[in-house]
C-alpha cells in the first residue's frame, strides 16, 4: 500500500527517456526504449574456445549486451548516483533466470561483495540492491553476507585481462562456509567484462564447499558462443 501511494505522489518514469509511465507499470522502461535493448538470446556456453571460467563457474546467465542504452543506463546506475536504477535491472535479470532456469533448484543467492570503503563512497553496493530484488523475483533466499571483499582492489576496469586476474586474486574470503557447504548458489552482478571477478567470487565459494555457482549478470561485454 505505501508503494503505491509514492507511486501516486510521484509517478514512475523510464530510467532511459524519463517519460511517464502508468503507475502499475511493472518495470520502469517505456515501450519505445525496451525495442532499443539489446537482449541475449540463446545460453551461453563457451568463450574463445575454452571452458567458462576455467570451470570455477559453472554457467553464466546474461539478460543484454553490454551496448546502447544499456551500457549507457548502468553507468550512470553505477558511477552517477542513480540507486533506483537497480529495479528495472533487476527486473530485466529475473525475467531472464526464470526463463532459463526452470529446472535449476538454486539455495541461496549471493551478490559480487563491493569493499566497504567503496561502499561508503559509493553510497550503495550495486550487486546488492539487484541481488535482493532477485530473491523477492524468485522466492530464494538471500544471503550475501557470507562472501566478503577482504581487499579493497583497484578498479577493474582500468586494467587489462591479465591485470584484472591478478588484481582481483584473493580478494574475497567466506565468512559462512557451513551456509554454503553443499549448495547451489546463483552469484549476481551487474556486469561482466573479462569474467574474473565473478571466477574469483566461483572459485572462493567452491573451496568453502558450494555445490555449484551459476553466475547472472544484467550486461555482458565479452564476446560469448551460444546454443
Amino acid at each position: 500500500m505505501l508503494n503505491e501511494m509514492l507511486r501516486l505522489i510521484f509517478p514512475p518514469r523510464c530510467i532511459f527517456c524519463k517519460s511517464l509511465l502508468s503507475v502499475g507499470t511493472t518495470i520502469e522502461i517505456c515501450s519505445g526504449c525496451h525495442t532499443k535493448i539489446p537482449f541475449i538470446h540463446g545460453n551461453i556456453v563457451e568463450t574463445a574456445g575454452e571452458k567458462l571460467y576455467k570451470s570455477h563457474c559453472d554457467g553464466i546467465i546474461c539478460a543484454c549486451e553490454y551496448s546502447g542504452i544499456i551500457k549507457e543506463g548502468l553507468i550512470k546506475y553505477k558511477f552517477f548516483d542513480k540507486a533506483s536504477y537497480y529495479r528495472a535491472f533487476a527486473k530485466l535479470l529475473s525475467n531472464r533466470i526464470k526463463n532459463m532456469t526452470r529446472n535449476t533448484k538454486f539455495d541461496i543467492i549471493i551478490s559480487v561483495p563491493l569493499h566497504k570503503e567503496r561502499e561508503r563512497i559509493r553510497g550503495y553496493n550495486q550487486a546488492l540492491l539487484i541481488s535482493k530484488f532477485v530473491s523477492r523475483e524468485l522466492g530464494v533466499a538471500e544471503n550475501s553476507r557470507v562472501l566478503r571483499r577482504i581487499r579493497n582492489t583497484q578498479s577493474q576496469s582500468l586494467l587489462n585481462k591479465e591485470e584484472r586476474h591478478v588484481n582481483i586474486r584473493d580478494a574475497f574470503s567466506v565468512s559462512g562456509a557451513c551456509e554454503i557447504s553443499g549448495k547451489t548458489i546463483l552469484l549476481i552482478d551487474d556486469v561482466l567484462t573479462t569474467g574474473s571477478t565473478v571466477n574469483e567470487c566461483s572459485r572462493v565459494l567452491k573451496e568453502a564447499g558450494a555445490k555449484a555457482v551459476i553466475a547472472a549478470v544484467v550486461a555482458s561485454g565479452k564476446k560469448f558462443n551460444y546454443e
